[in-house]
């Protein structure tokens, strides 16, 4: 029963808080108080019960939901912050590597490789451009080289 009654307490502290100082009419809350706040703190109760109960596992669900919630946070405050699916695949691979982190257990590998391919993705319309100007064959075709590799990875590399 503890172990449960970490996670909810720490749910109903943060919920009740968001209430709380949104009933008092804190100066920025009006600018807050949205349902990406509500993401970030069950996302923090999942990171409280991970580290105070040693429930390790928990690490990655509280880095998915603190991700997304500052992402559409961000996405409807900061004109500049980027809309696009390499922000989805950033998240995971920090919550992947989060809890490779702790944990020393799997996930390097598909955390490195997705921030990889994040990182390419938000970076894509420089490199585009630049490979298209550099190579203009590799340009059209670099797809067809992650397919490939993709492809390797599964059938060819055994450990």
């Amino acid at each position: 029963m503890k172990k449960q009654g970490v996670f909810l307490g720490i749910l109903l502290i943060g919920i009740g808080s968001f209430f709380l100082l949104e009933n008092f009419n804190v100066p920025y809350m009006d600018q807050l108080a949205s349902w990406p706040l509500i993401l970030i703190i069950i996302g923090f109760a999942f990171l409280f019960q991970a580290f105070l109960v040693k429930e390790y596992q928990n690490i990655f669900p509280g880095i998915i939901l603190i991700g997304l919630g500052v992402h559409f946070f961000a996405l409807n405050s900061l004109p500049f912050w980027p809309n696009s699916w390499g922000m989805y695949t950033l998240i995971v691979s920090l919550a992947f590597l989060f809890t490779y982190y702790k944990t020393k257990k799997g996930g390097l590998f598909t955390g490195m490789a997705l921030l990889i391919i994040s990182l390419f993705e938000l970076l894509y319309t420089g490199f585009q451009l630049w490979l298209q100007t550099t190579f203009n064959f590799i340009g059209e075709l670099w797809p067809i080289i992650l397919i490939a590799f993709g492809i390797y990875l599964i059938w060819f590399k055994k450990k």
